[in-house]
């Protein structure tokens, strides 16, 4: 269902003023709000007072300061309930919703791809038999499936999982030292997988 905010997060008190002032025009009379909690006087009462303490503390004083405070949160809590009053009018009435002055909740779109994994990079470690491969992040990844390339008994080689990871890193072991290992990843995600990245090479030491 489509919701409003608040949208505070970020804002100054000079910005704060500001989003009172235009949810204050929006609102006021609007026959789409009969019944608003707090009320239209209420609220403009709070912008006039923040409006007031931001000009009285342009000087620092701490008095001022201490007031400007208030006000914030004052203009806070009756922005956060307003947000709440017109989401329970409209009841995701998206004409509605537009005229209150505040700004919609953005919705999560799916990610249907991913991008390929780029900069696979492997590098021996410290630690005998052991790599460490590393690749650029992809947004929308959940977990990344690293690869070695594996030479069978019978000489066909295949693509083997050796690790699962969260990030775009990760460490690998068990390697014999000294001997080209072959990897590559791919990123998965809640529906999809990428490609998988170039073939990087690297030893362990």
């Amino acid at each position: 269902m489509e919701k409003v905010k608040a949208g505070l997060r970020g804002l100054n008190p000079l910005e704060k003023a500001t989003r009172a002032a235009n949810v204050f025009k929006s609102m006021n009379g609007n026959p789409n709000f009969p019944d608003p909690t707090p009320s239209m006087a209420e609220f403009h009462a709070a912008y006039l007072e923040l409006k007031r303490a931001n000009l009285a503390a342009m000087d620092r004083g701490r008095r001022a300061i201490f007031e400007r405070n208030q006000a914030v949160e004052r203009i806070n809590d009756y922005l956060s309930r307003l947000a709440s009053y017109v989401n329970s009018v409209c009841q995701g009435d998206v004409e509605k919703l537009v005229t209150s002055g505040f700004f919609r909740v953005k919705r999560a779109e799916p990610i249907n791809s991913l991008k390929q994994p780029m900069n696979l990079t492997v590098r021996a470690t410290a630690y005998p038999g052991q790599v460490k491969v590393r690749w650029e992040n992809v947004p929308g990844a959940i977990i990344y499936q690293v690869e070695r390339l594996v030479k069978e008994i019978d000489g066909t080689e295949q693509w083997e999982r050796v690790v699962l990871s969260s990030r775009p890193k990760a460490v690998i072991g068990g390697l014999t030292s000294y001997v080209d290992q072959q990897f590559r990843v791919c990123a998965v995600g809640t529906k999809t997988q990428s490609p998988y990245s170039n073939v990087a090479y690297g030893k362990a030491a």
